[in-house]
Order: C-alpha cells, then structure tokens, then sequence
C-alpha cells in the first residue's frame, strides 16, 4: 500500500492489488492496469494523475468524497475513459521513434484537499430590548469551484475538476471553465538516448492506450485547495536482479526463498527461516 496523508494509491491488475516494493510495482509487460485512488480524509480531495510525464486526465482532475474510493480505468478524453492503461517494453525501437523521458515508467499522484469552508461572520445588532445575532452565509464560497466530472460508475464517490475558476460559456449564473494549467511537476524534455548510444534498460517499460472502455464522468465543483502533494510509483517489467516478472506480483504473492525453498508474504523482505532477501 502506497499511503501519504490519509490518501492511498494502489496499482491493480486483474482486479487484484499490486505489491509496492522500494516504490515500485512489478508486472508483466503487456499489462493492463488501473489506479485505485482511497481518500481517507474528512475532506474532500482533488487528483491528478500523470503517467510517463503526461497528464492522463484530458487537463481535469478526479475527486473523491471524504472517505471514499474510485477506480481510475484508462485515458480520460472529454468526461469519458475510451483505452485503458497498458504497461509495455521500450524497446530500442520505441525509444528510436518517440525518444526518452526521465519519467517514464512513473506514475504520479498528485492529491490536494478542500480547504475548510470559512466561519460565517457574526454581526451583532443592539435595540432597547432584545439582542438578535444576524448570521450572514458566505454565498460566494459555494460558487468558487470550477466545473468537474463525476464518475457514475460506482455510486457517488468520485469526481473530475478542473482547479480554474475562469468564467465560462454556457453556464449562466456559474463561474466555470473547462481547461486549466497542467500542474503536473517534474516533467522533463524528451532525451535522445540513441544520439547517446544508449540502449534502455530492459526492465524500462511505458504506458500506452490499450483496450477500449467506456468509463463515464460527469460535471460537478469544489471550493478553494490546501497545498497539493504527491505520490510516485514506479512501474516495472523485471525484477532487480534481472529476471522478467511473468506474472504480476498482488499483495497476496508468496515469496519462495531461493535458499531454503520456504515461501514468504509478499510483504516479507527476508526469509523468516534462513533470513534470505526475498525477490
């Protein structure tokens, strides 16, 4: 389990929970997989997803209700998934044609809470009877967000927003917008490896659209964000010895120790019979 400030991102292949080891998910390249996104907040939580340095969420972010979950399939293009993320080799042909990032093979999350909505002023008036305390809403709080995407896949859990709050067309009365700035961090120029005469590491892998889907999103709003913060995971095709992973390695994996044959939780670093690093 990937965890930072009562917000969880995990890794799923098949249905099943990926094991994060050192910040990285082992599997098998050809791979189809999603990002299940836990908000465990008070709070609700504005997300942004990157993969290999590109944003994956068509210029929008996902957004999750305090205590809840979504499940993030594949590419987002207007308010729907259409391909789901596939987990492939770069080979030196790839690298060739569409050249090197330093963050492919990353998958980044970026999460920033709602801000707490502001106390209402309390305006306090004297007559030659009575006290009245007047309490005055903050009207213009509620109409502070930008337009966003609710996934109606999976009940009332998850959202998609844009963090601009620039007037838009077409909706009277609302300040709206349907782009914003990318905030995605650490995005870096592509890198010619092959002016280098650099071939990439075998276990260097990249995501790329794969099986259709149709995951469905819709219009709604948040307030003001709080500092954002991220969560990286790295995503790999073989292990750091050099063997290629053949199937992916959930949370539920036995480990089988090389030494004494004794099979292990995935969560096990050492071999609690002999004390072998497990791999």
């Amino acid at each position: 389990m990937t965890y930072q400030d009562y917000f969880v991102a995990e890794i799923k292949v098949n249905g099943k929970i990926m094991r994060v080891k050192d910040g990285a998910v082992y599997l098998p390249f050809g791979s189809e997989y999603s990002i299940l996104l836990k908000n465990l907040n008070t709070k609700r939580a504005a997300v942004k997803v990157s993969i290999d340095g590109d944003d994956v969420l068509d210029n929008s972010s996902l957004i999750l209700d305090p205590n809840s979950e979504t499940e993030l399939e594949g590419y987002l293009s207007g308010n729907v998934a259409r391909n789901k993320f596939r987990f492939i080799n770069k080979t030196k042909q790839i690298s060739e044609y569409r050249g090197d990032k330093a963050d492919d093979g990353l998958v980044r999350i970026e999460f920033a809470f709602e801000k707490p909505k502001p106390e209402p002023p309390i305006v306090k008036t004297i007559d030659e009877v009575h006290h009245h305390y007047h309490y005055h809403s903050d009207i213009d709080w509620y109409r502070g967000g930008g337009w966003t995407y609710y996934n109606s896949s999976n009940g009332a859990d998850s959202f998609c927003d844009s963090f601009s709050q620039q007037s838009g067309e077409g909706h009277p009365g609302s300040p709206c917008s349907y782009t914003v700035e990318n905030c995605a961090r650490g995005m870096s120029e592509t890198i010619n490896k092959d002016s280098l005469g650099v071939e990439p590491n075998a276990d260097e892998g990249i995501t790329v659209k794969g099986s259709q889907i149709n995951q469905q999103f819709r219009y709604a709003s948040i307030g003001d964000l709080e500092e954002p913060k991220a969560i990286i995971i790295q995503l790999k095709g073989m292990t750091d010895s050099g063997k290629t992973i053949e199937k992916p390695i959930t949370v539920k994996t036995k480990l089988t120790c090389k030494t004494c044959g004794i099979k292990s939780k995935s969560s096990n670093k050492f071999c609690g019979n002999c004390g072998t690093f497990l791999e």
